[in-house]
């Protein structure tokens, strides 16, 4: 994959990530009353409108500053790794993910001053796991993919490898 097509392709599930979380939380705060949950899947999954002044899990709650400065390193480090790193579709797909989610979370920090959490697990042993977002859900798949990706580096050069051996012999 060129870099031109995995920056592309980072970019635009970036954006896509991004118009998905904004509009599902604009959705639960337009439908919803703070602290109202309804059921969307009974016994494992609840629509439970909150804010989130903290980070994941309510880490550092209150400490905004904090957490926009952790979020643009943040972002920063990925953008560095889809332009700096080999351009593999791996890379493309979980830098997409987190840069969508986090751009998601950081609008969020900077307009209102915390982040609509919404989707709720209650299904064992889940029940007392935090309410979270779409853009939460995003970077955590991110970060998974990024991780995998890392564990099996040689594939990622096997492939390469074999496309410029495909391209010499076109030649």
């Amino acid at each position: 994959m060129s870099r031109a097509a995995s920056t592309t392709l980072a970019l635009a599930l970036a954006l896509s990530v991004f118009l998905v979380d904004q509009g599902s939380k604009r959705l639960v705060e337009g439908s919803l009353r703070l602290g109202e949950s309804i059921p969307l899947i009974p016994g494992v999954l609840r629509l439970s409108y909150t804010r989130n002044d903290g980070g994941a899990f309510g880490v550092l709650g209150g400490q905004s500053g904090v957490l926009l400065l952790g979020s643009a390193v943040a972002v920063a480090f990925v953008l560095w790794m889809l332009l700096q790193g080999p351009p593999t579709r791996s890379t493309a797909l979980g830098c997409g993910l987190i840069l969508g989610g986090a751009a998601g979370n950081l609008l969020d920090r900077l307009t209102a001053g915390d982040v609509t959490d919404f989707l709720d697990l209650e299904f064992w042993p889940l029940r007392e796991w935090p309410v979270f977002n779409a853009a939460d859900v995003a970077i955590v798949l991110g970060v998974a993919v990024l991780l995998l990706a890392a564990l099996r580096p040689e594939r990622a050069g096997q492939q390469q490898a074999a496309a410029s051996d495909r391209g010499k012999a076109e030649s």
